[in-house]
């Protein structure tokens, strides 16, 4: 496992170039939108994106992170890997019919509390759901090329599907705002997902991937594995999928629309910060998941932590030093939260690194005591809303931010438990 290779930084140039191409498309699409769009609407899109968000994420309850551990060293098994990728996306599917219990009846409620209605509103809420079914068969398509280390394909579908998005946005922005814009801008994003699963289908066909199945036998032997490392992160993983839309979430019942619109407004200038994260997924974790413990391996994994925690200390400082260019890109009309980029930013920040964390442990199958995250971030919302409450936007982002700091403590502290086994362990394959 080699950082500083040149095939390494030849792909990490290549990948950071196309997802940094994807995220000032995306960036744009979103500013475009923030800036276009009546507070009213935005606040409605703002929440219909957190309800899509939140079932994909219960689909997975830990069990998306099961595919690299299960696969192991066999990455060069295409029907292996495929097989894999398969059987746990099934369960995927499964779950799926979990998350329209728990949703919908939110949904519904919060949507009659807002006064949400209308032919154009009830277009969009099905159209989000349609993008639900697209975007788990095309998360499967990516998970199965990610394992096999198509990195050139993965770039050019990431490009095409960018491309075709900002497309269709700036299409429907074109248009005169009606009360079917906010399905229009909806709609712009599934027709890139369609776009980029057909381009999967046919890189499948192009690379002659087939379409594979485990037996019986194999099949008992990966559930048992998948239920491993999945049975301790059932519970987190509930949690923390409510907590990345939280904030939405608690304005959305206990504050106003325009509330909702400015959280909303927030998460767009936090897109600045997805790049390092997708190169990670991409490039990093498949090696992590798949190189051997030893000395060297928690070398290089002290190297690339302290590295994404420079570049995240670094972000963090433009938002202190330059709150007002920052809120330049979302528009006059939000120009009265240029106070509070700082508590945006950070806790953004802090969020993604116990995400890398976490991430970092998962794909080494090391899901032990994660329950115990629960508690700590439980017992830190609890004190929080005893001495400050919930009455503006302000404390809804403080927060979000006690939330973040006791998840990425707690994250970094399980890594550093493991870190401790992973050095003194001989090395061997994950």
């Amino acid at each position: 496992m080699k950082l500083f290779s040149r095939e390494r930084l030849r792909q990490v140039v290549m990948v950071g170039g196309i997802e940094s191409f994807g995220v000032i498309l995306s960036g744009i699409a979103g500013l475009l939108i923030v800036n276009v769009l009546p507070k009213d609407q935005y606040a409605a899109y703002t929440f219909l994106v957190a309800c899509t968000t939140l079932m994909m994420g219960i689909t997975d309850l830990g069990v998306a992170h099961c595919c690299m551990p299960v696969v192991g060293q066999r990455t060069r098994d295409v029907p292996w890997v495929v097989a894999v990728c398969h059987h746990v996306f099934h369960k995927r599917w499964l779950l799926l019919s979990l998350g329209l219990v728990i949703i919908v009846p939110y949904w519904y409620f919060t949507s009659r509390e807002h006064r949400w209605t209308g032919p154009g509103y009830w277009l969009a809420s099905v159209v989000a759901m349609g993008g639900v079914l697209v975007t788990l068969r095309e998360h499967n398509a990516n998970t199965v090329l990610l394992i096999l280390g198509k990195i050139s394909t993965l770039n050019r579908v990431a490009f095409s599907t960018h491309a075709v998005r900002i497309a269709f946005v700036g299409l429907v922005l074109l248009l005169p705002m009606s009360s079917y814009s906010t399905a229009g801008l909806i709609a712009a994003t599934v027709a890139a997902s369609i776009v980029s699963l057909m381009l999967y289908m046919r890189a499948f066909r192009d690379q002659h991937i087939g379409d594979h199945r485990l037996d019986a036998d194999t099949g008992r032997r990966v559930d048992g594995e998948i239920i491993r490392i999945a049975k301790p992160l059932i519970l987190p993983a509930i949690f923390y999928q409510v907590q990345g839309v939280v904030t939405v979430f608690i304005v959305s019942l206990f504050g106003t629309a325009n509330m909702v619109a400015e959280v909303g407004a927030f998460g767009r200038l936090a897109m600045a910060l997805v790049v390092v994260d997708r190169v990670a997924n991409i490039l990093l974790f498949p090696a992590i998941a798949r190189a051997q413990t030893g000395p060297r391996f928690v070398r290089v994994l002290a190297q690339v932590h302290g590295l994404y925690l420079l570049a995240m200390a670094c972000t963090f400082m433009t938002s202190l030093l330059f709150p007002q260019y920052w809120i330049l890109l979302l528009g006059e009309q939000y120009r009265s939260m240029t106070p509070l980029v700082w508590m945006m930013f950070l806790s953004s920040l802090l969020s993604n690194a116990a995400g890398f964390a976490f991430r970092t442990l998962t794909v080494r199958g090391a899901t032990a005591r994660q329950s115990f995250s629960i508690v700590a971030t439980l017992i830190t919302q609890v004190l929080y809303l005893w001495l400050v409450g919930i009455s503006d936007l302000k404390s809804v982002l403080g927060f979000g931010l006690a939330s973040s700091v006791a998840s990425c403590v707690f994250q970094y502290a399980m890594l550093l438990a493991r870190w401790r086994e992973w050095r003194t362990a001989a090395p061997t394959a994950a």
